[in-house]
């Protein structure tokens, strides 16, 4: 089994709140350009430095996206597709979580684990109930 660290996972991880003994250990980790982004936009440098150790710790394989998005997208490391399952985890997400800023990432995110039948990991509720939704697997932390 083969899993996706969604990128709030990486921040758990740097806060304490999750600890990498927690992550499953039956499988490689995987994780997509959306993740570095999002880690590399990180505004604390200190805070970035930690959350980039703590990537490679856990050392994902990196792989594209399952779906291109303008403007979001890496044109080496997202493929093209037909937008059916992007839109409908984009539609239903949007309609959970007031069409929060990021939903177009965590969507890409979450489209890569459901199109290669891995796990997502993540402890965003909202994007685990939309992968749900659609067929895909998730681990779901529940941090206070």
């Amino acid at each position: 089994m083969s899993y996706v660290v969604d990128t709030n996972i990486f921040n758990k991880l740097v806060d304490g709140t999750i600890n990498v003994n927690d992550l499953p250990s039956d499988g490689p980790f995987i994780a997509t350009h959306i993740q570095i982004d999002e880690l590399n936009n990180t505004n604390d440098r200190e805070r970035r430095a930690r959350l980039f150790l703590m990537f490679a710790e856990v050392r994902p394989e990196i792989v594209p996206t399952d779906s291109f998005v303008w403007d979001v997208s890496r044109w080496d490391q997202a493929k093209y597709s037909d937008g059916v399952i992007f839109n409908k985890l984009k539609q239903d997400l949007d309609a959970l979580n007031k069409s929060k800023s990021n939903n177009i990432q965590d969507v890409l995110i979450a489209e890569v684990a459901i199109l290669n039948s891995f796990t997502l990991l993540t402890s965003d509720r909202h994007l685990a109930q939309v992968v749900k939704n659609q067929g895909g697997k998730v681990v779901l932390y529940k941090v206070t």
